[in-house]
């Protein structure tokens, strides 16, 4: 699947935040909102299967 130039944009600007960061904290943080995302994103996804169905 082919990521939207909107995405393809906003995944190089977290890159540059991530490859950027200097202090730890700051980056728990980040990869904590990702974490949530992420899980946020799959439940979502077994939503739209399961109405489906």
């Amino acid at each position: 699947m082919e990521l939207s130039l909107h995405q393809q944009f906003e995944k190089q600007r977290l890159h540059g935040v991530v490859m950027d960061a200097t202090d730890l904290e700051e980056l728990k943080s980040l990869t904590q909102q990702l974490i949530d995302l992420y899980f946020q994103q799959k439940a979502a996804t077994a939503w739209a299967i399961a109405e489906k169905s």
